[in-house]
């Protein structure tokens, strides 16, 4: 049975009120994307030049020299993995592709490691809690920015539980800020600390003077470079999830659209078919009281 005209435009009207609900969701995302995009901007260089100078005192061999557990490497029999997810969904496939990336990565660890698992992000938590899966620590209500603190918070339980030998390897697995349509999902090191990436060219080393010494130096760095790493993939994180919001709500929004000129159409062929058969209803009875008044 065909709708009734005034069925299909209440369903015209439910969609438009969907489609203003994700237009506007879709530029609140923009805007937090436009300010995370920022400090994903104001982040890289800074990092950038911390790796630099980390390399260039390896490459001084500074850490021949260094007391430091977090330089230590040995076999691997515990991982930590840290999983940064969001808090909230309506950002189309971003949850599911690092948390599926996640889980696979922890499942192969399982087979010969202990795993210390790391969320952070309810929606994170909700997954693997949901799949039996053993959280050591979780991290909720993260906000809408990267928080330096909640990096250092991060950092400092990584860098104390590798210290301690409660684990001989701790992993990040992220998403990655690109562009607004890619945001590819990555996995990185983050301890023990090597080479700090000596294999991505060789660094000058001869015209640095270092003060005090080099040794001091990258006994301090050592810590802040753990928390700059946290702090460039949760900036990562948090660009990748907005303009993953972005692109959901956009093509939420341009599906409500498509969706009203259907629609749109569908009332209109109702109503016409409404109106013939009200006409024909006339002409009908306009006839038959014709041919009773001719008798």
């Amino acid at each position: 049975m065909a709708e009734k005209p005034r069925d299909i435009n209440r369903r015209i009207n439910a969609v438009d009120n969907t489609r203003q609900i994700t237009r506007a969701m879709e530029l609140v995302a923009r805007t937090k994307l436009y300010r995370t995009q920022s400090e994903v901007q104001a982040a890289r260089p800074y990092s950038e030049s911390l790796t630099r100078l980390m390399r260039r005192l390896v490459a001084r061999g500074a850490t021949q020299d260094v007391d430091s557990p977090l330089l230590e490497s040995r076999p691997v029999q515990r991982v930590m993995v840290i999983v940064f997810s969001a808090d909230r969904g309506l950002c189309g496939s971003y949850n599911n592709n690092v948390l599926k990336r996640a889980e696979r990565e922890v499942r192969e660890l399982l087979d010969s490691t202990e795993v210390r698992l790391i969320t952070v992000g309810r929606r994170g938590r909700d997954y693997f809690r949901w799949r039996k899966f053993d959280i050591y620590d979780q991290f909720t209500n993260i906000g809408e920015e990267a928080d330096l603190g909640l990096a250092q918070n991060i950092g400092r339980i990584a860098m104390r539980q590798f210290s301690a030998g409660h684990v001989d390897e701790v992993r990040l697995i992220y998403t990655r800020f690109e562009s607004v349509f890619r945001h590819p999902v990555e996995e990185i090191r983050l301890l023990p600390l090597r080479d700090f990436g000596a294999d991505e060219g060789a660094e000058p080393t001869g015209q640095y003077i270092y003060e005090p010494s080099p040794v001091s130096i990258l006994q301090e760095l050592i810590p802040r470079y753990v928390h700059n790493s946290v702090y460039r993939v949760l900036t990562d994180a948090k660009a990748s999830e907005h303009a993953a919001r972005v692109t959901a709500m956009k093509n939420a929004t341009d599906n409500a659209g498509e969706l009203i000129e259907e629609l749109t159409q569908q009332f209109n062929r109702a109503r016409q078919a409404v109106i013939t058969r009200e006409i024909t209803e006339i002409a009908s009875g306009a006839e038959a009281l014709a041919q009773q008044r001719g008798q």
